[in-house]
């Protein structure tokens, strides 16, 4: 083979070698964006999954209160007894907080999806916490399951997101009922590691997880029976998604035929030793909300209330009718006549209203009359709305459905009695 043959043959070589490592990059680039197509995929099929799952939780859900709240209502118009009507009350309201925060968590769906969960914390007593989670199950629960809570001796307020709390504890519970026919579910929480850690439990004695489940316990859809509606699925992962957003970690241990416990401990910042919630609703504050002596019209303060809708005027009328004189405004329009002529000493005023909204009223209002107290009192309760409320010129923001004494007392604090 001659000098000129052998160079030749040199350079064929090399062109092949480049054309195969360009082969190569291309087929690992192909690969990579197989891989990429592959997990958005599987990404998307597992968004769509979890709505469906979700969805379907949350309608059943939202009948456990409902029916709490529909059979309450009946039994207490028919019983004399006021002791009785404050505790079906009591129960009323719980379910009625439960089926408020269903509601907003179905309307917080695409936020769940992503994980982008807001913790808003609040200072808790957790003892009336864990017996709000009592009442919530009350009915829930068969005569065969005790559904039980130890109590402290000493009272704990935490600083928390008392609903995600709730949720949690909700889920888990949910997840022991389905797992124990009969036997007992005990749930509570203990402060360990000096008081820097607390540790909340729910702990059943039923059929158990088998070990080659608990790994992927808190995976979504990681259901050994989801055909039979008894597996662990969307309940389980919302918790660890909602335990981690609170810095908190979530474990479970388990035998079969024997029961499992699942645990979950946050940072600890609250405090110990006597102290209680303030903004709890109880049978104390409820009664204050009869009032046996009405006063003169003429000794009233007046209190224009903006709405359009006949429901949410009634209840309001009914809070407010022997404390205040009431003015009626179906609009914007109808406000700001009503602002001028009966100069109000406080107005509620809705944000959707037809002919002008509440915004528009608001701002008119304040260019008159700046002084004049303007609570914004709407069931458009988003940030940005809270948001245009303010702006607008209202004084404070209260969202529908809201607390009676919350709605008293802020009153109270612009006005008076």
């Amino acid at each position: 083979m001659s000098h000129d043959e052998k160079e030749i043959l040199e350079q064929k070589f090399a062109d092949a070698s480049h054309r195969l490592n360009m082969a190569y990059q291309e087929l690992e680039l192909a690969n990579k964006k197989l891989k990429e197509y592959e997990e958005k995929a599987a990404k998307a099929e597992k968004a769509s999954r979890m709505k469906s799952l979700f969805l379907a939780n949350m309608s059943h859900e939202i009948r456990t209160p409902l029916n709490a709240i529909e059979g309450f209502s009946r039994i207490m118009a028919e019983t004399d007894s006021f002791d009785e009507r404050m505790t079906y009350m009591e129960i009323i309201e719980s379910n009625n907080s439960r089926l408020l925060s269903l509601v907003n968590e179905i309307l917080d769906l695409s936020r769940v999806e992503s994980g982008e969960i807001v913790i808003k914390n609040t200072s808790t007593d957790l003892n009336s916490l864990m017996s709000s989670i009592k009442q919530l199950f009350k009915f829930r629960c068969s005569e065969s399951v005790n559904l039980t809570w130890t109590k402290p001796n000493m009272p704990v307020v935490m600083t928390t997101d008392e609903n995600r709390l709730t949720q949690v504890f909700s889920n888990l519970i949910s997840n022991a009922l389905k797992h124990t026919p009969k036997g007992t579910i005990t749930y509570g929480y203990r402060l360990i590691n000096e008081g820097s850690t607390i540790e909340f439990y729910v702990s059943d004695t039923g059929s158990g997880i088998p070990p080659e489940f608990i790994d992927k316990i808190f995976d979504t859809y990681a259901s050994k029976d989801a055909e039979h509606q008894k597996g662990y699925g969307l309940g389980l992962a919302l918790c660890r998604i909602i335990v981690e957003k609170m810095g908190g970690r979530i474990t479970v241990k388990s035998k079969v035929n024997e029961g499992s416990t699942f645990t979950f401990t946050l940072p600890f910042h609250g405090s110990f030793g006597g102290l209680s919630m303030t903004g709890r609703t109880t049978t104390q504050n409820m009664r204050t909300l009869r009032v046996s002596n009405r006063k003169d019209d003429s000794e009233l303060k007046k209190v224009l209330v903006a709405e359009d809708e006949e429901s949410n005027y009634e209840l309001v009328r009914i809070v407010l009718q022997k404390r205040y004189r009431l003015l009626r405004a179906h609009n914007g329009i109808e406000a700001v006549t009503l602002n001028e002529e009966e100069k109000p000493d406080l107005i509620l005023m809705d944000i959707r209203m037809p002919e002008m909204d509440g915004l528009d009223a608001t701002r008119i209002i304040k260019e008159i009359n700046p002084d004049t107290p303007i609570i914004a009192l709407s069931a458009y309760a988003f940030n940005e709305n809270i948001q245009e409320a303010k702006a607008a010129g209202c004084d404070l923001f209260l969202a529908k459905p809201f607390k009676v004494e919350e709605l008293l007392e802020t009153i109270k604090k612009f006005i008076g009695d």
